[in-house]
């Protein structure tokens, strides 16, 4: 838009005829004045000067607005950053063709081309103002490649590869000023995804496009209303929509929030509906927990660093600003020959995760190992991920935008994370287990909630003047006694209290009934009282009822129950009813059968029973 004098509009201000307010046209030697307008063919659309009246302003601008909808929305302003305050401003065709904003001596070009001068602009019932050549019927310019804070459908939002234009949304100042405000929304043509930027920061991201969604708007899909469509081909690459019913008002508006809202005209109440808005939480905005820090929307706080890292900024982030990230607190040894107690960089997995931004996709590696090599051989990469489908994945410098979902969102993966060795090290662990342990844990993790029990109940006997009495006050139907492999009578009397038993042994539907009523911790001595060893216990104990649930699919593997024990920051699912509830298969008390015990030797108790 151009700002300067010219003497033809004292010569155009004496020749002006006012357009008629119902024609959709405006010709040569015509003009929209503060008192007229023109109405798209089907009455869809307006265009003409307005004025926020509502919030005492007196400037006016010249834009377009919905003709059938009784709230004033404007979709598309012609001068954001030139604000009128002449009410005799007019909206004319200048000498040259251009079309022009004439503010007494003053005028304003909204479009710069060349032409014969025989032209004529059109409002569409799309709501696109085009300029055309009235002589050859070229389309000069339009409307709908200026877009404001509005995308109506047909509207495109991307780029054109071949002269470098890009279609980009500007949301309003404020709800008074229609100039150009703090947000703005592009599509990264690397990536495919759109992006709200705030100034120049990126903000919040959509995700890349899924054929019928983009990764991070679920909501796009198969919805009644609304045909969303993603192009890209040699010339161009854009979004853009279409409304299946015609006859329904819809629009894509980015809010002065830096919110991104759909809406839908319901005429019935007077109202626009609010279909869907994004970023709807924290951890929808773009690197809300900064460098490698994680997003979680339950429960507060919100930011969490990986395991290894500490705040950048402890006092910005105990003040609710986490934009800063995290740092390591010990260096990587990449790049160093100098190694830890023998050890080197190593790995940790992260579990169910949004995978971070910035991503680099090694397409010539074909296995999870020389993935993990690759990594580990680039000191610049933080972490990598593999999957069978899209290959090797790694991550060079920081972690973004990472959010830690929940155990029931399907879209999470897993990442392997480098950290200093002495961060194993110092807790006692390594992160790469030794061969013989794949061998040992399958036979030691069932085990686990019987080790841990007697573990608690040793001690509560060094106290206790009760010599074998049950940690609980109650059985629910299988006490097995075991000193030797002889087979014995299932009928024989036992009561909840059993008297004289070295290590009592609890039923499944027993550390089942206990955990589910809240009351797993009552099985630990009360000389425990310190907090970290009630969470122990009670990790332990959701772990091995994770170990034997009915369903294997909901089973840990063994190498996640080792990232379990070996990381308290990996999120355990909450357990369902074990395979062995009290229901199933619970010897009858009164029964003469004989159950052989089944064990080979003094240490382990099995029994052959059917499922």
């Amino acid at each position: 838009m151009t700002n300067f004098a010219h003497p033809v509009f004292l010569l155009i201000c004496s020749l002006t005829v006012f357009a008629n307010a119902y024609t959709d046209t405006i010709f040569q030697g015509q003009s929209v004045t503060a008192s007229t307008t023109i109405t798209s063919a089907s009455n869809k659309f307006e265009l003409g000067f307005f004025t926020r009246i509502e919030y005492s302003t007196t400037k006016s601008y010249v834009g377009v607005w919905y003709k059938r909808v009784s709230v004033q929305t404007v979709v598309w302003v012609a001068n954001r950053d030139h604000p009128l305050t002449d009410s005799s401003a007019v909206l004319t065709i200048a000498a040259d063709g251009n079309l022009a904003i004439l503010e007494g001596r003053t005028y304003y070009l909204l479009s710069h081309i060349s032409s014969s001068g025989n032209t004529s602009a059109t409002l569409l019932d799309s709501g696109n103002l085009v300029l055309f050549d009235r002589r050859s019927g070229a389309l000069l310019w339009r409307s709908f490649d200026y877009p404001s804070d509005t995308l109506l459908p047909g509207m495109k939002l991307g780029y054109d590869k071949r002269n470098g234009k890009k279609w980009s949304m500007l949301a309003w100042k404020s709800k008074e000023d229609p100039g150009p405000g703090g947000f703005s929304m592009e599509l990264d043509p690397r990536t495919n995804e759109f992006f709200i930027l705030k100034g120049f920061q990126k903000y919040w991201t959509s995700g890349v496009w899924k054929g019928q969604n983009f990764d991070l708007i679920p909501e796009m899909r198969a919805n009644r209303m609304f045909a969303f469509n993603y192009v890209s081909n040699e010339n161009e690459g854009y979004f853009t929509y279409s409304m299946k019913y015609p006859q329904v008002i819809g629009r894509l508006v980015l809010d002065i929030s830096g919110q991104i809202q759909l809406h839908i005209w319901l005429e019935a109440i007077g109202e626009w509906n609010l279909f869907w808005d994004q970023p709807r939480e924290q951890c929808d905005v773009y690197a809300y927990c900064g460098a490698f820090g994680t997003c979680n929307r339950s429960p507060i706080p919100f930011c969490k660093c990986f395991r290894g890292f500490q705040p950048k900024s402890v006092g910005d982030w105990d003040a609710g600003n986490t934009s800063g990230g995290c740092v390591r607190k010990v260096p990587l040894q990449c790049g160093n020959d100098s190694e830890v107690n023998g050890q080197k960089d190593q790995f940790l997995w992260v579990s169910n995760v949004r995978l971070p931004d910035n991503s680099i996709v090694l397409s010539q590696v074909r296995s999870v190992e020389d993935c993990e090599s690759a990594c580990f051989s680039n000191c610049s990469c933080s972490a990598y991920t593999y999957d069978g489908s899209d290959g090797c994945t790694i991550w060079s410098e920081d972690l973004l935008n990472v959010e830690q979902l929940k155990d029931d969102n399907t879209v999470g993966r897993d990442i392997y994370l480098k950290l200093a060795a002495s961060e194993f090290i110092s807790e006692g662990r390594d992160s790469r287990i030794k061969w013989w342990k794949w061998i040992v844990l399958p036979v030691a993790v069932p085990m686990m909630l019987v080790a841990t029990i007697s573990f608690f109940y040793c001690l509560w006997r060094e106290k206790s003047q009760n010599k074998g009495e049950d940690l609980v006050l109650y059985d629910l139907g299988t006490s097995i006694g075991a000193t030797n492999c002889k087979a014995h009578e299932a009928g024989k009397s036992h009561t909840s209290k059993t008297k004289e038993v070295d290590l009592p042994l609890f039923s499944f539907a027993s550390a089942w009934e206990l955990w589910k009523s809240g009351r797993g911790e009552d099985i630990k001595d009360p000389l425990l009282q310190d907090i970290s060893s009630t969470n122990m216990l009670l990790r332990y104990l959701n772990i091995a009822l994770l170990c034997v649930q009915e369903s294997a699919a909901d089973r840990p593997t063994m190498s996640n129950v080792v990232s379990m024990l070996s990381n308290d920051l990996v999120l355990l699912a909450s357990p369902k009813q074990p395979a062995f509830p009290a229901s199933r298969s619970v010897p009858d008390k009164n029964s003469s059968k004989k159950i052989g015990i089944c064990s080979i030797n003094d240490e382990t108790i099995s029994i052959l029973e059917a499922r």
